[in-house]
């Protein structure tokens, strides 16, 4: 699995792979709305061309630059915090093991920047198999937050994890 660059080129496909409310707000949290529009999806990639960047965002293409995934690293510079955002396997792909690679190329990004000591997510405490895949890439659940999204009549909690670069680097992640 190899990361590239996301682009105007992309937000068909991400799009086809975000079918309702719900999806949207699971993918991106609660302040991107469905439909997603170019606008928002352009927002994602204008945020990158900052100096320094404030969010860097890909499409994760298998051996034959098929999209097979997305993944988004925000960036705090000044307290060296790197967060793992709207992180997604193509629907057609999961099952397929390929959630485990997408996180450990983020990881790759995030601690490739000698400045990030932390990476952190956000998970909603529901979605049971992403954080059992967080856990075995090696994130530390630290905590959650309660109530925190409003889904349509529904309040989820949001779950919190981390990484730190000491453990990345001792590999705790294989």
């Amino acid at each position: 699995m190899n990361l590239i660059k996301f682009e105007t080129m992309h937000f068909p496909i991400l799009r086809s792979w975000l079918t309702s409310e719900r999806e949207v707000v699971q993918w991106g949290g609660p302040y991107l709305t469905y439909p997603l529009t170019d606008d928002q999806l352009e927002q994602m990639i204008i945020e990158g061309t900052t100096a320094p960047p404030k969010r860097l965002s890909w499409t994760a293409v298998d051996a034959n630059e098929v999209p097979v995934g997305h993944v988004q690293l925000a960036l705090d510079w000044i307290n060296g915090v790197a967060r793992i955002g709207r992180v997604m396997v193509a629907p057609a792909m999961r099952g397929q093991g390929l959630a485990k690679p997408l996180l450990e190329a983020a990881l790759e990004q995030a601690f490739s920047h000698p400045g990030i000591e932390r990476t952190e997510l956000n998970v909603y405490s529901w979605n049971t198999a992403a954080i059992r895949t967080y856990n075995k890439v090696g994130f530390l659940h630290e905590g959650v937050r309660r109530s925190s999204a409003k889904v349509g009549d529904e309040r989820w909690d949001t779950a919190v994890m981390s990484m730190l670069r000491l453990e990345w680097e001792a590999g705790l992640h294989r």
